[in-house]
């Protein structure tokens, strides 16, 4: 991998993180102001999760990862927000 190469990575990686960093304080902030926003959230997506079968495509199996990491993130925020 070039250095430009490495460099383009990085602040991808940067720019991901930041956005995935602002959405959790901001869902945080909202589910604050709408209790229950998260859960609700969460919910929405296990249904959607159980909808897919990622052995039909690439596609799928990707848009089951895709939902793992939102549900994760999710019961993190709602946990971090149960501890403060």
């Amino acid at each position: 991998m070039s250095s430009n190469q490495m460099n383009t990575k990085t602040s991808t990686d940067t720019r991901v993180g930041a956005c995935v960093y602002l959405l959790h304080e901001l869902l945080q902030r909202l589910e604050q102001q709408r209790p229950g926003l998260i859960a609700d959230m969460a919910e929405g997506i296990a249904n959607d999760r159980a909808a897919v079968h990622p052995e039909a495509s690439a596609s799928a199996a990707s848009g089951c990862d895709i939902a793992d990491e939102a549900l994760r993130m999710l019961r993190l925020m709602s946990e971090q927000l149960r501890t403060r």
